[in-house]
């Protein structure tokens, strides 16, 4: 029988660490091995415990979710998600927390003692079952600053025509996409589209974090927008994201409601599809780290359709999952480590 996944609850209020502890146990697979009331306790108990996840609340006394957490990943690196109620914090800290390395984050539905939160359990338990598949020491390479990476230089005179890259991810994402689009000139005569798998309140947020990032410029794309070269469109949160033309000449974002595709709306697929159809050879799709298999159908009529698919590579993926589902299907051009991502991009935009 294999070993139940071991939890550690990190939450001042000891109702929510209670509730926490039931909803999680209601999985056969899962074991909370302790709780902690704030976070000075919770960098002790991460030593003694060893969980395989910490579910570690952002607002605490005596120190927050964020100071723990860069406690954590110096001290005793574990797999973390972030708890947060929306209400009352900055939209920046989960984001800011996924950037030092934790692996995903849960929004308190009504607050910081949120007793609807029961609701969620299928959810929750879901997130903990992912983050605890996470590479370690993938999170822990992922938090390097950006400043540090080296921004490519291009002849923009070797640019022809509008090619487009497609880019999805999942878990582990939000941090890959900053690094590859760091290393991006924030000119580039191309156009990016992004699928990230993460809920709409966080839509407008991340593409603010990614656009800092001072690579292509990033918006969050809208129904209508006429798709244009130096900017990045990233889906809103639980809408699709399709491409296609008005008139000849006028590339265009379309959104729609409509039913998940892999569990997730946006899907990965939806978009790739849509672009394959109309690009075929002007296109490159990119699979970033991820769990399950979106990205993967889409991929193989981006093949079809004459386009190019690159994934990245397991050392430097938080979740192997997606890129290797492409890569077992045999659709796959190139296999790449995460900073070689971007030099793989500019190539194809100069061919």
């Amino acid at each position: 029988m294999p070993e139940k996944i071991k939890v550690l609850i990190v939450d001042d209020s000891a109702y929510m660490r209670v509730v926490l502890k039931d909803m999680l146990e209601s999985d056969a697979g899962i074991s909370v091995v302790g709780s902690a009331k704030d976070g000075v306790e919770a960098i002790e108990k991460v030593k003694t415990l060893a969980p395989d996840v910490v579910l570690l609340d952002i607002q605490m006394p005596k120190m927050d979710g964020i100071a723990t957490l860069q406690r954590i990943m110096k001290e005793s690196p574990a797999r973390t998600v972030m708890l947060s109620a929306m209400d009352k914090v900055d939209d920046q800290l989960p984001l800011r927390a996924l950037e030092m390395g934790a692996v995903d984050f849960i929004s308190k539905p009504s607050g910081p003692v949120s007793i609807d939160i029961v609701h969620f359990t299928g959810k929750i338990v879901e997130i903990v079952k992912i983050a605890a598949e996470a590479k370690v020491e993938a999170l822990r390479r992922t938090r390097e600053p950006l400043h540090t990476k080296k921004v490519l230089t291009v002849k923009k005179e070797a640019f022809k025509g509008h090619k487009v890259v497609v880019i999805g991810a999942s878990t582990g994402g939000p941090r890959a996409l900053e690094i590859v689009f760091a290393a991006l000139p924030r000119d580039l005569p191309a156009s990016f589209i992004v699928v990230q798998h993460l809920p709409p309140e966080f839509s407008t947020s991340f593409a603010k974090r990614l656009d800092a990032a001072m690579g292509p410029r990033v918006v969050v794309a809208c129904e209508g927008d006429r798709v244009e070269k130096g900017v990045a469109y990233l889906a809103p949160g639980g809408r699709h994201l399709k491409l296609g033309w008005k008139g000849a000449a006028s590339l265009v974002i379309k959104l729609d409601d409509g039913e998940p595709v892999n569990f997730v709306r946006p899907s990965v697929d939806v978009l790739f599809r849509s672009a394959a159809e109309s690009l075929r050879e002007n296109l490159m799709a990119i699979i970033l780290t991820g769990m399950g298999a979106d990205g993967t159908a889409g991929a193989m009529v981006v093949k079809a359709s004459g386009g190019r698919v690159v994934v990245q590579d397991e050392h430097t993926s938080v979740a192997y999952s997606m890129p290797k589902s492409a890569i077992d299907a045999g659709l796959v051009d190139h296999i790449l480590p995460l900073e070689n991502i971007a030099e793989e991009i500019v190539k194809f935009l100069q061919e």
